[in-house]
């Protein structure tokens, strides 16, 4: 079956037949690449969603930083921390850690996974379509968390008040936003779709 495509680059729409995992089309007017499958999407997204899914956890209880401030030693996890904001009334920031280290991670995971495990049913296009949208709406929010710690060590810091080190829980946040990301990249949101197609 022919599908009708447009160039990303010159704008010529063409008919052609879907080419096969693993190939490449070319425009036939510029020669730019129009078409292109990402061979095991499906398991590569999954394997990443499900490492993703096993360090989800120790990164939001074990310590994400360590302080030593005026000779006493203390350990945060990402809970108290947010617990500490609301508590000294930051429900602003509060919320923002909450949203960026527990909500947005979470959410992606179980997008990730309701789109590649949902992959075989037929008549699921508008759910997957619905997590796929969700998915591309808390993305750019995974990583704030990370910028406010960089921001926040570094004033530390730069005032001598106190001495941060990163703690494991750390490690494995940015273990699931390494491997969230790529599990987005991996996936072809062309296969949302290509169950329905397959449907007498």
């Amino acid at each position: 079956m022919e599908e009708i495509v447009t160039c990303r680059v010159c704008g010529l729409l063409q008919r052609m037949p879907p080419p096969p995992v693993g190939t490449r089309a070319k425009c036939a007017r510029c020669n730019f690449e129009i078409h292109r499958r990402k061979p095991d999407s499906r398991s590569r997204t999954l394997a990443l969603t499900l490492g993703a899914l096993a360090l989800y956890f120790p990164a939001n209880l074990l310590p994400i930083v360590e302080t030593d401030y005026w000779g006493m030693h203390e350990k945060t996890t990402i809970f108290d921390g947010i617990h500490g904001l609301f508590q000294t009334g930051s429900y602003f920031v509060g919320g923002l850690v909450f949203t960026t280290s527990i909500l947005t991670p979470g959410l992606k995971i179980l997008g990730l996974l309701s789109l590649t495990l949902t992959l075989p049913w037929p008549g699921w296009q508008k759910f997957r379509t619905w997590a796929y949208r969700i998915i591309q709406v808390v993305d750019p929010w995974n990583m704030l968390e990370v910028m406010l710690l960089a921001i926040l060590v570094s004033l530390a810091e730069m005032g001598k008040i106190a001495t941060v080190h990163p703690g494991a829980g750390v490690f494995s946040f940015a273990g699931v936003v390494v491997l969230t990301l790529c599990a987005t990249i991996t996936f072809d949101s062309r296969l949302i779709w290509d169950a329905g197609k397959e449907r007498p």
